[in-house]
């Protein structure tokens, strides 16, 4: 098997594992910090489809939910991302914040889309941090 790459991010956000599982697992969850153009339920073995203002539509099959989090495959999207996997692994840290780890993986390089994605969840996370930390919904995307 091909070596393949991956893109790690983590974040501490000032919310309890639950609210932050919510966030990422839910439709409301994820029309407060990702998109304002969500489908879908997030059922294990439906997809998200994620659409953004003037770039590419992303659909992520849902192969995963837990306590701890949850795995997504992408079954739609622009160039190598077709295939690859998002996990979200939350951790409680000894202060009460939540640890998010974000892992996107699977991409056959680190150019192209790769770079992009990188910059994207980076971003994305400061949303999700916020929209969990203050309640209200911010998009990234509308």
């Amino acid at each position: 098997m091909p070596q393949t790459m991956k893109l790690q991010h983590e974040i501490a956000i000032r919310g309890n594992t639950k609210q932050v599982l919510e966030a990422v697992t839910t439709k409301r969850g994820l029309l407060g910090w990702n998109t304002s153009k969500v489908a879908g339920e997030g059922d294990v073995g439906t997809e998200w489809t994620l659409s953004y203002t003037g770039g590419p539509d992303f659909a992520w099959r849902v192969d995963r939910v837990g306590d701890r989090g949850t795995l997504w495959t992408c079954t739609r999207g622009p160039g190598d991302s077709v295939g690859t996997t998002t996990e979200f692994v939350l951790d409680r840290l000894p202060d009460g914040r939540t640890r998010l780890l974000l892992t996107h993986a699977g991409w056959p390089h680190t150019d192209g889309n790769y770079t992009k994605c990188n910059t994207l969840w980076g971003g994305l996370l400061h949303h999700l941090k916020k929209y969990v930390e203050s309640g209200k919904p911010e998009p990234a995307h509308t």
